[in-house]
């Protein structure tokens, strides 16, 4: 076996050299050697010249997958938002279909040329006030009635006609009847005004409106489902009011599209007499009931004004500018 030579022994401890982990006695041969032989000081720069490019390349690689995660972090949390906002569209899409398709309901209701109305309104109070409204071909009548301990009472009946200049209002207690004829009268004797006028729905005179109301109520109100107080399903469709301050709320039914219950939240206060110190605070409650095709000719029809006091007054609106 061939003895190694000196060259030999100190290029196998130049890795050692390197890393500094020879002892000091190999150290001082390998320096001295080094010293003396240029062909082992050049295979030393070699080693560390291969040592450093190693190390280069193992930082690229290092900060390439450095990159390579942070790229995947990034990619997966623009992945995450767009799903967010994929189901969120998704959500408001639908929501504004439901809202969409419940309104069409409304107003399909509405076109019915036979239909009687009732809101009833609780406000807390030892009182609570109900007003009908008769709609046949045009023609209709509204009643108000309130409601006491002492019974009901009712207050005053209204008749008129769709795009007619006279509305004949009737105060029952007094026997008194108003004849009340003018442009203003005409503009009362709005088709919508008097069928949407009782509603909590707000409705528009465009499709374009109606659709931008659909938006507010899709971004500002929730809907949802409920029958807690029924023993049928309806949608409720509810928001805040009064810069957040309170709630409202309006149970519409389904196969209609018409509103059956609204709520204000303590819409409504009381002051003790002559302050302004808050007595109460009540919820403006009111309760619709809608029936079809059961109104009759005699329910709109002006009754005989013979036993009534008669006034006559001029709707006009140049007498009122004057």
């Amino acid at each position: 076996m061939e003895k190694k030579t000196e060259c030999e022994i100190v290029q196998d401890l130049l890795l050692g050299y390197v890393d500094n982990t020879l002892n000091d006695e190999s150290k001082k041969l390998v320096e001295k050697h080094l010293s003396e032989c240029e062909k082992c000081s050049q295979r030393l720069q070699d080693i560390r010249k291969d040592i450093e490019e190693n190390q280069n390349n193992q930082k690229k690689e290092i900060d390439y997958l450095k990159k390579v995660r942070r790229k995947s972090r990034i990619k997966a949390f623009f992945i995450a938002i767009g799903i967010i906002v994929l189901i969120a569209i998704i959500y408001y899409v639908i929501k504004f279909i439901r809202i969409s398709s419940i309104m069409s309901k409304a107003s399909k209701s509405y076109e019915s040329q036979n239909f009687y109305c009732e809101t009833q309104t609780n406000t807390g109070s030892d009182t609570a006030s109900v007003i009908e409204l008769y709609y046949k071909d045009g023609k209709y009548k509204e009643v108000c009635t309130s409601y006491s301990d002492e019974g009901a009472n009712t207050t005053f009946v209204s008749y008129g006609e769709i795009g007619s200049d006279e509305i004949v209002d009737i105060d029952v207690q007094n026997k008194i009847a108003s004849i009340k004829k003018g442009d203003i009268a005409k503009l009362i004797n709005n088709e919508r005004a008097i069928k949407y006028g009782s509603s909590p729905i707000r409705f528009e005179d465009s499709n374009f409106f109606n659709i931008l109301n659909n938006l507010r109520n899709t971004f500002c109100a929730s809907l949802r489902t409920d029958h807690r107080q029924s023993n049928k399903e309806y949608y409720v469709l509810s928001g805040k009011f009064d810069g957040g301050q309170a709630s409202w709320e309006t149970w519409i039914d389904k196969e209609t599209g018409l509103a059956i219950r609204d709520v204000r939240e303590n819409a409504i206060k009381s002051y003790y007499p002559g302050t302004e110190i808050v007595k109460g605070e009540y919820d403006d409650i009111s309760y619709y009931k809608y029936e079809f095709d059961i109104v009759t000719d005699e329910d709109v029809e002006v009754p005989d004004l013979s036993t009534y006091q008669i006034e006559n007054i001029n709707l006009n609106v140049e007498d009122y500018m004057e």
